[in-house]
């Protein structure tokens, strides 16, 4: 049985505030991607419903997030003490509270949208991710992250009216899952600290040298890839990218206090939301 959910009256006044902070980290890593893509895929695209769509990323992203952090109060404490929780904006049981609350507001949003079963598939993803434990080993925790970020772009591209059904857009989902599976580590270096105090398993953490080999070379190789395969008529960006691939993979590799991981996934996420567009049909631009 589900119970009211009680907001203190800070944490009410505060609401607007504790939503946004514990989606901003995220922010860079999922909505810009994710709407990237959208308006690419979809152009040109009517503005009421990319506002539509993105807010339905958005929404699900909380869901996310609020389910995560309530259950990892230790590394934030240590790694983001800003967060609503260990900064005392919310109790636990509230935001657990509140974890459930979202997870069928979030399921009715995509009934309304016509796209059930991407919602549905969708909220399974950050369960197996979070109350599953599945983000707990690398392996998981990049299917999961893979999963989520096909869910994500189909669903958000689906409200914005272009049929998921078609043959290209859904490789294109592939090939972003792909990418996803293989690189969405970057943004475990910065956390490798707090992961291993919860006994998190990450990539970082299990093989800290060969890790920051792996990320070198699959950047690197789907950046030589990409380049390779998405012709285009101006060569000079695929100069860019190529630069922005090999930069990103050598920070890791040769940079490596968490400050240099922070800067680094920046900088990760600024190649991620290249690479998942350029090999769309409408993207021939590098």
């Amino acid at each position: 049985m589900f119970h009211a959910v009680h907001f203190p009256f800070r944490s009410l006044t505060n609401l607007p505030r504790i939503l946004i902070l514990f989606t901003v980290s995220d922010l860079r890593t999922v909505m810009i991607p994710v709407a990237s893509f959208t308006i690419i895929s979809t152009s040109p695209i009517n503005s009421s419903k990319l506002l539509a769509a993105l807010f339905w990323t958005w929404l699900h992203l909380l869901q996310f997030c609020v389910s995560n952090q309530s259950l990892h109060t230790e590394e934030d404490t240590l790694n983001k003490p800003w967060r609503p929780i260990p900064s005392n904006l919310i109790p636990i049981s509230t935001t657990r509270q509140l974890r459930w609350l979202l997870l069928p507001v979030c399921i009715w949003l995509s009934v309304y949208h016509r796209i059930t079963s991407i919602g549905v598939l969708l909220s399974l993803a950050f369960m197996a991710h979070n109350e599953f434990g599945f983000g707990s080993h690398w392996l998981l925790r990049n299917a999961c992250n893979a999963w989520g970020y096909a869910m994500f772009n189909a669903g958000s591209v689906g409200i914005a009216n272009r049929s998921i059904k078609d043959r290209q857009l859904f490789y294109s989902f592939i090939y972003n899952s792909l990418i996803i599976f293989t690189t969405i580590y970057a943004q475990d270096f910065r956390d490798t600290e707090g992961d291993a105090l919860i006994g998190r398993k990450t990539l970082p953490v299990v093989f800290p040298k060969a890790s920051r080999i792996a990320i070198l070379l699959s950047v690197w190789g789907w950046t030589s890839m990409l380049i390779s395969t998405c012709h285009g008529p101006h060569p000079w960006l695929s100069l860019i990218f190529g630069a922005v691939g090999l930069v990103v993979g050598l920070r890791f590799y040769c940079f490596r206090s968490a400050m240099d991981d922070r800067k680094s996934y920046g900088l990760y996420n600024l190649w991620l939301v290249w690479a998942q567009f350029v090999h769309l049909p409408s993207m021939k631009f590098i």
